[in-house]
């Protein structure tokens, strides 16, 4: 697990006494600077704390690696001072024992039984079933499909006399 904080001592503080929240990207900006190859970027997240205390914006300037800089969107486990919010810290993830690490700290409801949505963005709503999809649009898929060649005619035919009762 990689902690990001002001310092790693501070950030292994707040992991073990701070509050727990998600925080989800909502910004990155390169700021020019470069350490190593690796870019010094300005993050902006919304860090909502677990508690069901009211959600707030926290800033931090980091050096991160070329191949792992947030993108907007992706949710991260974060620990913050209580007294002193602009003291924070958040996680990244590299190995299955992490994702365990961090679902038994915070539960499975933020990330997923197995962690596995540590640094992806949210899942979406639940579209509607797809038996209350509008036929038409159903039939204009199936078309798709047939011009694609991943269903013959007379599968194609079969599924739109289904379709159209």
């Amino acid at each position: 697990m990689g902690l990001f904080g002001n310092k790693k001592k501070k950030a292994m503080n707040l992991m073990a006494e701070g509050a727990k929240a998600v925080g989800t990207v909502v910004q990155v900006q390169d700021t020019g600077m470069t350490i190593n190859d690796n870019p010094r970027v300005k993050m902006l997240f919304r860090v909502e704390p677990l508690d069901g205390s009211p959600a707030f914006d926290a800033e931090k300037t980091k050096t991160v690696s070329r191949v792992e800089i947030p993108q907007a969107g992706q949710r991260y486990p974060v620990w913050y001072d209580l007294e002193d919010p602009t003291e924070w810290a958040y996680a990244t993830i590299a190995d299955p024992s992490g994702r365990a690490q961090i679902v038994q700290m915070f539960g499975p409801e933020p990330f997923g039984p197995d962690g596995a949505g540590v640094g992806m963005p949210a899942m979406a709503a639940a579209p509607a079933a797809l038996a209350e999809e509008d036929p038409i649009a159903k039939i204009e898929r199936l078309a798709q499909l047939h011009q694609a060649g991943a269903l013959t005619d007379e599968e194609f035919a079969a599924q739109k006399a289904k379709l159209l009762g």
